[in-house]
């Protein structure tokens, strides 16, 4: 059997089952790899400082608004996988600081082990943050060159009567904004004293974003002020992970389903780049098939069509063997390189986690046009599928290339 009917062969018995049960084994090894490899958020602030707002307007998702979705991991902190099926990005969700009778120490240690960057979140109008800084000094002193990112909310409150935000969004998270004209005196006050407090912080200064995420009655249009600026800080401090959540939010109008589902598609990848990774020779095939039928999967569950034998044949053969075969003949004797002890099980384990996260994605984005035809009762052109999975596939190298798959050692 060629390669690329080992690919399918094996994507089929995890997305339709076997008699063992092996697909569904493999499902749930390549949603435990991405979960390995997603870039964990760590929320950390005071209660009601307005954490769970950000998860909300990051994600687009209103299940964060009422804690829907979470994962409980200890008594007092929550993951939320974003997506669901095949994390990309983990926000670590913990109990409000400062509550009366809470000792977060433990917390704060468990959570260190968990998080690749901290986003602090302190009300501007509330100058007392010293069990927020407290928390952050103990990161820090032993993670010096961890990412802070802190969010200050709330502006509003400090405006005076009648006064709306300014527009444009004025703020830079600089030194700017204490001398902004356009922004209150009480505001610009605030802004500096929060600031001060972290000059005592070791390692790279935090990058400072002042946000007002509010709802219609309270009367404050745009109610995601500030957004912008936190995606573009947040994409320098993850890009692989926020570029592609920001791309789902940015891309609604065109196609919702799609451009919903790019943060899963990037998710299976990591998945797949983790299982290439693997130094054992031929178990990234499987890898790589168990994070694809994961990925379809959900895919199919978004577009509310079920694959069937037939027509996830139809599929494969719509995407092209030809485009398709030569990639996964690449990635077979990279993993056949693992053969060769250490320097080609290293050589080889490289190049198939960018190869396994281009294809992952490819397929992805192909089958995203196969399931939209579906959805209303039409088959897909194959130039339509094929020119997906090539844009795909270049999208994914471009990611492959510029970012590690897996994310830094923690401390």
């Amino acid at each position: 059997m060629g390669l690329l009917d080992r690919l399918w062969t094996a994507t089929s018995v995890s997305l339709f089952g076997d008699v063992g049960g092996a697909g569904a084994a493999d499902m749930e090894r390549a949603r435990q790899r991405a979960q390995a490899s997603a870039l964990v958020v760590w929320l950390l602030g005071k209660t009601g400082a307005g954490k769970t707002a950000i998860v909300a307007a990051l994600t687009g998702d209103p299940r964060a608004e009422v804690g829907q979705g979470f994962e409980p991991c200890t008594r007092t902190a929550l993951f939320y996988d974003v997506p669901t099926e095949a994390p990309l990005l983990r926000f670590l969700d913990t109990r409000g600081l400062g509550e009366a009778g809470y000792n977060p120490t433990s917390d704060i240690s468990w959570c260190e082990e968990q998080s690749h960057l901290v986003l602090a979140v302190m009300q501007v109008a509330d100058p007392v943050q010293h069990v927020v800084l407290n928390a952050l000094q103990q990161a820090r002193h032993r993670h010096p060159d961890w990412p802070v990112v802190v969010c200050q909310t709330g502006l509003h409150r400090l405006y005076p009567v009648g006064m709306g935000h300014p527009i444009p969004y004025p703020y830079t998270g600089g030194p700017e904004d204490e001398t902004q004209v356009s922004l209150p005196h009480p505001l610009r006050q605030a802004l500096a004293h929060q600031r001060k407090l972290f000059e005592v912080l070791r390692g790279p200064r935090p990058r400072f974003v002042p946000i007002d995420f509010t709802v219609p009655e309270d009367g404050f249009p745009p109610h995601e002020y500030g957004l912008e600026l936190l995606w573009r800080v947040l994409e320098e401090a993850g890009p692989l992970a926020f570029e592609a959540l920001h791309s789902a939010r940015a891309e609604a109008e065109s196609d919702r389903i799609w451009a919903n589902a790019r943060p899963l598609i990037y998710g299976c990848g990591a998945a797949a780049a983790g299982a290439g990774a693997v130094p054992v020779p031929i178990i990234g095939v499987g890898g790589l098939a168990g994070a694809v039928a994961l990925m379809l999967r959900a895919l199919a569950n978004r577009y509310e069509v079920t694959w069937t034998p037939r027509t996830f044949g139809e599929f494969s053969g719509a995407v092209g063997g030809g485009a398709l075969a030569w990639w996964t003949l690449r990635y077979g004797l990279r993993e056949m390189l693992k053969l060769i002890p250490v320097v080609g099980t290293v050589v080889a384990g490289a190049l198939n986690a960018a190869a396994a996260f281009a294809v992952a994605v490819a397929i992805g984005e192909a089958a995203c046009v196969w399931l939209a035809y579906q959805r209303r009762g039409l088959s897909a052109p194959n130039d339509e599928v094929r020119r997906a999975f090539a844009d795909g596939l270049a999208a994914g190298l471009r990611q492959a290339k510029g970012q590690a798959m897996q994310p830094e050692q923690r401390a």
